[in-house]
């Protein structure tokens, strides 16, 4: 019986959410009804892109197979309060953008940026268009104190203003407060935002510079006056609500003083305080760490004051704030002042307390608002709460008067989650836990069939209603260009990144730019391959000439697209100046500029022929094969290119081939645009446009300018203009001009457009001999557009370079439109290429050597070491290539410092074992240790964080022995039991913090197994699992003989080593490889850094493959697969695979094992049994694997054998399969090039 759910808008009945049908009524009348529920996927509208809504996604799209989700945001920039909430000095809180962009990456998420709800796009229309809709959005608003002067004086700010303004938010980039107005800043409310914003005012501008806050915002602070900071509150320090973590940034700000507060106000004995009440008071008892006497600036919490009005000047026409009266407050009646739910009274008739300031802030919460259109669906506001009434899950509830019209509980298919659901409270890690809580109501409520919304097509039923009202709409992919130029921005500035503080500045990043584009691939790769070829040109003597370039404004319109230009290149590094014009007659007599010159300095030209010779060349040593005229017919997929791809050619002299391919690179130019569209499915064909372009040649020797000089780019040209060029020689060349052509073989020189040539020459060239300028030859761009060859807005038609990796085609990466600037960019390009295979790449390439002599089964040190050699180069090229890549320049190092890197900056090196069959022995699980011969923690500031058995005490003591080595006990600089570690560290952001404090986790081996259930993800998922340590005194031998270990000294404590002991075991621990097994077919050890030689990584390698052969992985090298080496960011180098690799090891039979291995059965034709692999499956040395039967079975099922007549026909099988077995295994031996020198290295 199919299950009933909810469609369309206007009719019938709808379900209690958990119950049966209930009686009709207008309100569900009106908006909800069912329908069957067919086969199309569950799709919800999420408004709001702040953490809310992507946890809640990123919960909902793993509990509902195909769910497809709408992200609604009213900026073009995602991640609402991490991108504009977060103070700048905090960016370990923002790495959850990490996996909100995880999220994003779904084929089944869609990022609608820029849209208004209840403006672009109304309520109603959401609800007629999806199954659910998820409110997920935060506060608009702050909370008033709704005094005297609030609204009418200048120089108060709301907190949440501020913090917008300082983050870039484009809403308060007008803000502008006047920090140099006033040396004393008085802040109200005593919650983390207002430490933000106290630290903010108080911290040095250096060490916010290097953050992502804005320019604008380090400018005013830079200027401002602000010594003294006071943050005020209604209550006690017992009833405020910040967090330690901000009350200790503030203290230890270097040069700030924190002002000591009443001792009456806090308890005289602290030890009855919960935990974190008695660390927030010793917090405010220890105060800074500089002095009164001594600080530049200071602050205080000033206790028991009310707002009561803000005062302006003597001057009663004066709108500047001059001060803020406040009501002094007493704890009321016999109220304990400790209690934090202790309330205030005013006090009496004392005289107000005044507090001299022209700047105030307030910051006393934040108000969620109502969204349009929410009243006519019936949604309940409770506008004193700021939320949307829910049933405390995140299901909303309706309207009191909806409630009296029918009995439901909750309006269907509608959802909270966040701020708007339970109130601006808490940190991200709450609105993480909150959004599962919903995420998990949604999934309960979609797998239990309960009734939602009529469901649609989402956001493409909604799109055209947008687009007709003139909303600019930003996608994902839109905001990762946003993205690339804030941190491009920030590059040139030595920051993470400069965000845009408005909307117009975002939306001309997507749809604006001069020549190319900020994001496109056209700039980044011409600014990259420019880079690339200058170093190859000088490396390898191909003839260039750094001959600048001059681009000419002949009137103001033209001189403004310079500007833009220049400002353009200024913000991706490029260089450029203007060039006086009197400058540029003494420099280019010749050339005229009637208005502005702008010079690049950089700009060069290149023997090409010696330039493709040279490559043409590497490439054939290397391996490559070029043919030449030979056309290719047709290329076939095989199974989507899993297989591999079939290319049928044609040589010139008709001769036809087949060429089979693993991997498959359209590169064919004028061609590749309909080589694409026959391996492509029809709906992503594209079609080819060809611009031809006739270059002239110049025979006079007058004039002969030296620099290559470009007229203004067009706007809506297809073409830079007709500019003048020229080749090494010094001869000059005129071109190209834009033709646009059918025939992509059409390369004859059009006589009829030189007159127009001529012209477009003369205006920059005026004394050119129009007699002398000839037809010279003609070339045809690949374009995938007739629109502009520069990038300037909406509708420009402009056409980026396409490179990609085809999605459903394995290994085929396509190369379209490739055009200006293809010379200057190709290196880059081949760069970008390489990577798109790699990460298309499989983890192994070929069968590795086996040593000659002995058994296979043990690796071969030569290529062990070769690998490790390859490795070491790769990682090092590329660390190399990001260096000189890089833009910014340590400030610290200097010339004499060395060259050699710390450790602390290697990159890891990486085991990785994978095995036959999964490992699920519970004993092997265990996680372990192997010892290395070259440790990877040889640094004497390695930091150590040891857990331990409880009582903690006890190690402690140990460690505080004078027995026990000092330098050791000074890197341990955290101990801690397994109880405090879980009441402790419960709270994602302190086990983050914790894990950042240190660089090793040891654990007591007894408590090793419970750590992965207390520590989680945080830990387990990184390099910094805890490592086993045996803390555990060693057994001894009693009266009888046994070795046992001996009696712990109290009856709470655990028997524990001594000193020295412990001492040898942490230090032997230290030297190991953590071994931490998961139940797979898995297995990856840390064995090395970058900064080691190959040897000592090929030693560790070797020792750690012994280490899981003969104590980890079940069987041993019989259940061995393949060992691999690799980098954090490198393919997987094989060292050992198995023979039987590419079958079945069910199939794969020893010899002696096949003979031993007899049918068994009965008379009649029953089916016979072959004997299990486990049984059948010998060790090295001999002896018989261990049998899971008991001796005795196993002898009678051998007695049972014997008096079975065999089966001929199965006897043939089994030989037949053998043989077929080995000659499969010996041609693809032949096939496969097994050794490292044969391996290209990615």
């Amino acid at each position: 019986m199919p299950h009933v759910r909810t469609c369309g808008f206007r009719s019938a009945k709808w379900l209690r959410r958990g119950q049966g049908l209930t009686a009709k009524s207008k309100w569900q009348q009106q908006y909800f009804s069912q329908v069957v529920r067919d086969a199309r996927p569950f799709r919800m509208a999420v408004i709001g892109s702040g953490p809310a809504g992507f946890y809640s996604v990123y919960k909902i799209m793993q509990g509902i197979d195909n769910a497809v989700v709408d992200m609604y945001e009213q900026l073009p920039a995602p991640f609402g309060l991490v991108r504009y909430g977060v103070a700048p000095d905090h960016p370990e809180v923002k790495n959850c953008q990490d996996k909100f962009t995880e999220v994003a990456s779904s084929p089944n998420f869609n990022f609608i940026g820029n849209v208004r709800i209840g403006q672009d796009v109304l309520l109603d229309d959401l609800t007629q268009h999806y199954d659910a809709i998820l409110f997920a959005y935060g506060a608009s608003r702050d909370r008033k104190l709704g005094i005297a002067g609030e609204d009418t004086l200048h120089g108060i700010y709301a907190a949440r203003d501020f913090v917008g303004w300082y983050n870039g938010l484009p809403e308060f980039s007008h803000l502008d407060p006047r920090l140099d107005d006033s040396d004393t800043a008085v802040i109200i409310g005593q919650g983390n935002v207002a430490l933000d914003v106290a630290r903010t005012l108080l911290k040095g501008v250096d060490a916010l510079r290097h953050t992502d806050i804005s320019e604008q915002a380090l400018a005013s602070l830079s200027k401002s006056r602000i010594k003294r900071v006071h943050v005020v509150g209604r209550r006690g320090p017992m009833q405020f609500a910040c967090t330690i973590k901000e009350v200790r940034e503030l203290m230890k700000l270097p040069s700030v003083a924190f002002e000591a507060i009443d001792r009456d106000l806090l308890p005289p004995d602290l030890s009855t305080l919960p935990r974190t009440a008695k660390r927030l008071t010793k917090l405010l008892l220890e105060g800074s760490s500089t002095l009164l006497p001594d600080a530049r600036k200071s602050w205080s919490f000033d206790f028991l004051l009310s707002p009561l009005h803000f005062i302006s000047g003597r001057d009663t026409k004066s709108a500047q704030l001059n001060a803020v009266s406040f009501s002094k407050m007493e704890f009321a009646g016999a109220a304990d002042r400790f209690d934090p739910a202790a309330k205030v009274q005013k006090v009496g008739e004392e005289r107000p307390q005044l507090i001299h300031t022209s700047l105030a802030f307030r910051s006393i919460g934040y108000q969620s608002e109502p969204l349009p259109g929410m009243s006519e669906l019936g949604i309940a506001f409770d506008e004193h709460r700021g939320i949307i009434t829910n049933d405390g899950h995140g299901r909303l509830v309706p309207r009191a008067r909806a409630r009296e019209a029918n009995d439901a509980d909750t309006i269907p298919g509608m959802y909270c989650a966040g701020w708007v659901k339970r109130g601006p409270t808490g940190v991200i890690a709450n609105t993480m836990e909150d959004s599962f809580a919903t995420a998990a109501a949604i999934v309960a409520d979609w797998n239990n069939k309960a009734t939602f919304l009529g469901g649609g097509d989402g956001w493409q039923s909604i799109q055209g209603g947008v687009t007709e009202r003139g909303t600019r709409t930003v996608s994902w992919d839109d905001w990762l260009k946003i993205d690339v130029a804030e941190k491009k921005r920030g590059n040139t500035l030595g920051k993470e990144r400069e965000k845009f503080t408005s909307r117009q500045d975002m939306l001309k990043v997507i749809h604006a730019g001069i020549y190319y584009g900020p994001t496109s691939l056209k700039t980044d790769l011409c600014l990259k391959g420019k880079r690339m070829m200058y170093e190859l040109c000088e490396r390898q003597g191909i003839p260039y000439r750094n001959c600048k370039k001059w681009i000419l404004a002949q009137d103001e319109q033209q001189h403004e697209q310079l500007d833009r230009t220049h400002k353009f290149a200024s913000s991706i590094g490029v260089p450029t100046h203007f060039v006086s014009l009197d400058e540029a007659r003494n420099k280019e007599p010749d050339v005229l500029a009637r208005n502005a010159v702008l010079e690049s300095p950089t700009t060069g030209i290149v023997d090409s022929h010696t330039y493709m010779s040279y490559l043409l060349s590497d490439f054939q040593s290397k391996g490559g094969d070029l043919a030449c005229h030979t056309t290719v017919g047709a290329i076939e997929p095989l199974s989507l290119g899993a297989q591999g791809y079939s290319v049928q050619t044609t040589s010139a002299s008709g001769e036809s081939a087949t060429v089979t391919t693993e991997t498959l690179i359209n590169s064919a130019g004028l061609d590749a645009v309909s080589l694409s569209n026959s391996i492509l499915p029809p709906k992503r064909h594209m079609k080819p446009y060809y611009a031809k372009g006739s270059y002239y040649s110049y025979a006079a020797a007058h004039p002969r300018p030296k620099t290559l000089v470009y007229p203004a780019p067009t706007t809506g040209a297809a073409g830079l203009g007709t500019h003048l060029t020229m080749d090494m020689t010094g001869a000059i060349r005129f071109g190209p001009d834009v033709e646009w052509v059918d025939d992509p073989n059409d390369l004859s020189v059009n006589e009829e457009r030189l007159g127009a040539a001529l012209d477009e020459i003369e205006i920059y060239l005026p004394s050119i001999n129009r007699e002398k300028v000839m037809l010279d030859y003609a070339g045809i761009r690949p374009k995938l557009g007739k629109g502009s060859a520069v990038a300037q807005g909406k509708g420009d038609g402009f056409s980026d370079f396409y490179i990609k990796k085809e999605e459903g085609f394995d290994n085929f990466v396509n190369l379209l439109g490739i055009e200006s600037p293809g010379l200057t960019s190709s290196l880059a390009i081949a760069e970008m290429v390489d990577g798109l295979f790699q990460t298309m790449a499989p983890e192994t390439t070929a069968l590795t050597s086996k040593v000659s002599s002995g058994s296979p089964y043990q690796l071969d040190q030569p290529q062990t070491l070769k690998a490790s050699t390859a490795l070491l180069k790769r990682i090092k090229s590329e660390t190399d290539r990001k260096e000189a890549a890089s833009t910014t320049k340590s400030l610290i190092r200097t010339e004499d410092s060395s060259d050699e890197k710390d450790s602390s900056d290697a990159e890891p090196i990486w085991l990785v074992l994978t095995t036959k069959r999964n490992i699920v022995d519970q004993r092997r699980l265990k996680p372990g240790k192997i010892p290395l011969p070259h440790s990877l923690n040889t640094s004497s500031t390695t930091t150590i964080c040891l857990i331990t058995c409880d009582p903690q005490r006890q190690v402690k003591d140990v460690l505080a022995h004078p027995s026990f080595p000092k330098s050791l006990a000074s890197r341990i600089t955290k101990v801690i039991g397994i109880s405090k570690l879980k009441a402790r560290y419960q709270p994602f952001e302190s086990k983050r913090q914790l894990l950042d404090e240190h660089d090793v986790f040891l654990a007591d081996a007894r408590i090793i197994t419970m750590l992965p259930k207390i520590l989680g993800k945080t830990f387990y998922k990184g390099s910094k699992k805890p490592v086993p340590v045996s803390l555990e005194p060693y057994r001894q031998s009693n009266a009888e003989g046994k070795r046992v270990v001996p009696k712990p000294t109290t009856e709470k404590s655990k028997p524990m080593s001594p000193p020295l002991q412990v001492a040898k075991e942490i230090e032997k621990t230290l030297s190991c490889a953590l071994v931490h097994l998961s139940p797979s077919n898995n297995v990856s050890v840390r064995v090395g850094l970058s900064s080691f030689t190959p040897q000592q990584i090929a030693d560790n390698v070797e020792a750690v493959v012994n280490g899981l052969a003969a104590k980890f992985i079940p069987k041993g090298w019989r259940n061995v697969r393949g060992v691999h080496v690799k980098g954090p960011n490198t393919m997987a180098l094989p060292i050992w695979l198995a023979d039987e690799l590419w079958v079945d090891e069910a199939d794969v039979l020893e010899d002696a094992e096949a003979e031993e291995i007899k049918a068994v059965g009965m008379k009649g034709g029953a089916k016979r049994k072959s004997r299990p692999l486990d049984e059948a499956v010998e060790n090295e040395d001999g002896k018989g694997a261990k049998r899971e039967r008991s001796t005795d079975v196993a002898k009678e099922e051998r007695k049972k054998r014997k008096r079975v007549d065999q089966d001929p026909g199965l006897s043939k099988q089994m030989k037949e399969r053998r043989e077929k077995l080995r000659e499969q295994m010996k041609a693809d031996r032949e096939d496969m090039r097994g050794t490292i020198d044969a391996m290209t290295v990615k």
